[in-house]
């Protein structure tokens, strides 16, 4: 009995692992840009039929998002695009065929997707890889100095404000480039979006170490992943060993 309870949580341990392996998330700010690298294990010796990219559309609705059959075409086809709205937003290098390219983000774009691959004269389990994308909707961008002056950019989505220090208002559509290039212009700036929410800033010209972090990237949550189930792993490891050792002892009690 004992021996086939570890057996069934190495298993789990194992199909966790695969699980966590072909996922990862990707983080990105409305009205800016980010690229989804795909990263499956291509079969070797197989040649690609196509590359189809699912994304999730609620329950019982088709989830095609987009397919690319290099044997047809160089061009990158969409599916249900007055829903997706991405026609003119998304970009497709054949060369890199497992990479989407996504600009303008909106909120709309936060979901999964799945990238299913299949092969010329195969029949078996397809190639899949996931990204969770999210999008930060309201945002500023880690401010850095360029030529003696400090440049941040402030993403709100349509019908946004941006708030200087002097209260003065300014109408953001998408995004809006920030200098602060004297001490005049230093203090709190407000980004928000159409619905109210806002983040704010601190910008000055120099001590650049001083910056707030607020709206920086953060650490990234594959890494995170990965620690967590590195952890989940050791914890699981150690009680498994106790359950030997408390076993062990029994058996040498009886005896």
């Amino acid at each position: 009995m004992l021996t086939r309870t570890i057996y069934i949580f190495l298993l789990f341990v194992l199909a966790t692992l695969a699980y966590a392996q072909n996922r990862e998330t990707v983080t990105g700010c409305i009205a800016g840009n980010v690229t989804m690298k795909f990263k499956p294990a291509l079969l070797a010796g197989k040649e690609v039929k196509t590359y189809v990219w699912n994304k999730d559309r609620g329950v019982k609705k088709d989830p095609s998002f987009a397919k690319f059959e290099p044997s047809v075409s160089s061009q990158l086809e969409i599916y249900f695009n007055e829903e997706h709205r991405i026609q003119n937003r998304i970009f497709h290098n054949p060369e890199e065929p497992a990479t989407l390219n996504l600009t303008d983000l909106r909120k709309s774009d936060q979901e999964k997707y799945t990238l299913v691959i299949s092969y010329v004269d195969y029949v078996g389990t397809p190639t899949e890889w996931i990204i969770d994308l999210l999008v930060q909707d309201v945002r500023f961008e880690k401010p850095k100095e360029v030529d003696k002056c400090t440049v941040t950019t402030c993403y709100t989505g349509d019908n946004g404000i941006l708030k200087n220090p002097g209260n003065q208002t300014e109408l953001v559509n998408g995004s809006k480039l920030l200098r602060v290039c004297d001490d005049s212009a230093s203090g709190n700036y407000s980004c928000c979006n159409a619905a109210g929410t806002c983040l704010e800033q601190f910008l000055k010209v120099e001590a650049m170490e001083q910056f707030d972090t607020v709206g920086a990237f953060p650490v990234s949550d594959s890494l995170n992943n990965a620690i967590a189930s590195f952890l989940w792993i050791f914890q699981l490891c150690i009680n498994i060993l106790m359950v030997l050792t408390s076993d062990a002892l029994v058996r040498l009690s009886v005896y």
